[in-house]
């Protein structure tokens, strides 16, 4: 393949991965604050889905990213990409703290519908903890996005 279509995929797949995150987790952190156990147990039953779906597309894109940069005889080792290295390994570790709380809620939105009265969706829905990581994952995505594209020399 050439240099211009591993960068496509390496990008399209980056892109799209974000997509799966960003846009999912913005989404359940609203519907969380809605305080619905039906609606919010209906919901969270698409987060495991979507967020492997966005695990693959990340993964996709570290091997088009990879290939790409052999391709176009881009220094594996240089300092923006390991700094571009950093930042994803944030990303993975905040998108699977995502999917954790997220796995949490569903449960106790489950378990809400059957059995109303239980405080422990309520303390999901005050809970600050799914909005830090829906701001992590955006800080990190736009850090990642600024290192890849600027190559800041200072790296």
């Amino acid at each position: 393949m050439t240099y211009l279509v591993l960068k496509f995929l390496h990008v399209g797949s980056m892109f799209l991965g974000t997509a799966l995150a960003i846009g999912p987790i913005a989404l359940f952190v609203l519907i969380l604050r809605t305080g619905d156990a039906a609606v919010t147990a209906r919901a969270f039953r698409f987060a495991q889905p979507l967020s492997r779906a966005g695990g693959v597309c990340y993964g996709l894109g570290v091997v088009f990213g990879i290939a790409t940069a052999l391709n176009g005889g881009i220094d594996l080792a240089a300092p923006w990409l390991v700094t571009a290295y950093a930042l994803l390994v944030g990303l993975i570790v905040a998108n699977l703290s995502a999917d954790r709380w997220m796995r949490r809620v569903h449960a106790a939105a489950a378990t809400a519908v059957e059995q109303p009265g239980g405080q422990e969706l309520e303390d999901w829905r005050r809970a600050t903890g799914p909005l830090w990581s829906l701001v992590a994952t955006i800080t990190l995505t736009l850090a990642l996005v600024f290192v890849m594209v600027v190559k800041p020399s200072a790296f």
